[in-house]
């Protein structure tokens, strides 16, 4: 473990804390090749995946957002076995929406200005970070980590441009060195989610252990007449 919910220490041979958030509705093979990826490349001995309690951009009659213990469960299941990753409830946890400024504050507040704090986005998160809760402040609490790839990797100008706009030049300095190239895989929660509702399988696009999670729960299924 990397990180634990308990105690909230980081491992002391640590100064740095990788964390992974989003919503992870549910998690699949693309989370964890990225995850991967992005730890190789800034050679993080582990990262830690925060699916968020409720998103803001999300309200709470979404139905197609499985509840924030499904998705953790999911998490857990789809990483068990694995060393190199971890699963954190610290949204979840706490009341909502889920702010990303809020858990940074409190990760802070747990370890101090001597853990360094990396949060991994996807390039779609990038473009909407000016809209995010005290933006500023989680640029400067957090090393942004970007995970590049298809179909933004060929917008990352214009994005880059656009942030110039909310952001100070260092701020986007920063947020520019922490943009990496991750693999191609082309699998999305909305696909999976879609394909379940169908009717079809998702078999191959999340462990298996999550697909029999999602079939056991009866999560993404049509819901007919008379249906919550």
């Amino acid at each position: 473990m990397c990180f634990n919910d308990a105690s909230g220490k980081v491992k002391a041979m640590s100064q740095r804390m990788a964390l992974f958030g989003g919503t992870f509705d549910p998690i699949h093979h693309g989370h964890l090749i990225t995850a991967r990826a992005v730890a190789e490349y800034f050679h993080f001995e582990c990262i830690t995946f925060v699916p968020a309690g409720q998103p803001p951009h999300k309200g709470p009659g979404d139905k197609t957002l499985a509840a924030s213990a499904d998705r953790v469960a999911m998490a857990r299941l789809a990483i068990e076995g694995e060393g190199l990753f971890d699963v954190s409830d610290i949204e979840v946890a706490r009341p909502p929406p889920s702010y990303t400024f809020d858990t940074l504050a409190e990760l802070r507040q747990r370890h101090g200005l001597e853990v360094e704090l990396c949060w991994i986005v996807g390039t779609d998160m990038l473009e909407d970070l000016p809209t995010w809760r005290r933006a500023g402040e989680v640029v400067d609490m957090a090393r942004i980590i970007t995970a590049s790839r298809p179909p933004y990797s060929g917008r990352m100008d214009r994005i880059l441009a656009r942030l110039g706009d909310r952001f100070s030049p260092d701020q986007v300095s920063r947020l520019t060195g922490g943009i990496v190239q991750t693999p191609l895989i082309d699998i999305t929660s909305t696909q999976i989610r879609r394909r379940i509702g169908a009717g079809k399988s998702a078999r191959y696009l999340t462990p298996e252990k999550v697909v029999d999670y999602i079939h056991d729960r009866g999560l993404y299924a049509p819901r007919g007449p008379g249906r919550t």
